[in-house]
């Protein structure tokens, strides 16, 4: 694994449901030096923080998420220094707002930027709006020198859909479940297609 993201700033993890897409992305904002920001599109805050946590056993640093979900479900809550609260998954300029907030506190500060699933925010918006939204989290990001990690769910969308996120990446990683139900992955123009078990 530290070959295929070694001086790698920006990574994109391509795989379906249950091929360990979200593990991966998890497990390698937890390897890095960076206090994670956490762009939540499918589960709520806590939930999230709590899977990352499982996942990377990590206690050195509680992950700053903006939630894209709760406030959708009608169950708004109070913002906190860890916690914002977008309005929903379809509401990218709310979704930026949060993290245009996040970017001014910790301007200063030593980060990795985490989108959780790129799939949710395509259900309500358009491919080429998803783009322009995730080539300014992007910039943003890698203009602090603040790596980003991101997923995607390939099942459920057309191929040209997924691949026209790739060109905003350093690296793709892609992830399976084999037969016997272990995850696996390979690095895509890397060098080496083998898939190997995380």
């Amino acid at each position: 694994m530290d070959a295929l993201v070694a001086d790698t700033r920006t990574l994109l993890i391509i795989g379906p449901t249950f091929s360990g897409r979200r593990r991966l992305l998890h497990q390698l904002l937890g390897e890095s030096s960076g206090r994670p920001i956490l762009i939540s599109t499918r589960e709520p805050a806590t939930n999230v923080r709590s899977r990352y946590q499982r996942v990377t056993d990590a206690e050195k640093c509680t992950p700053v998420v903006i939630d894209c979900i709760t406030n959708s479900l009608g169950r708004a809550k109070d913002e906190t220094e860890t916690t914002k609260y977008a309005q929903d998954p379809g509401n990218l300029t709310s979704v930026g707002m949060k993290f245009s907030v996040l970017l001014e506190q910790h301007r200063n500060d030593d980060l990795t930027v985490g989108l959780t699933n790129l799939s949710p925010l395509l259900v309500y918006s358009s491919p080429s709006e998803v783009f322009q939204f995730l080539h300014v989290v992007v910039q943003q990001s890698t203009g602090n020198d603040w790596p980003v990690v991101a997923s995607i769910d390939p099942g459920i969308h057309e191929t040209a859909t997924v691949e026209q996120f790739v060109p905003l990446f350093d690296r793709v990683i892609e992830t399976r479940r084999t037969g016997d139900g272990d995850h696996e992955f390979r690095g895509r123009n890397s060098g080496d297609m083998d898939w190997k078990s995380f």
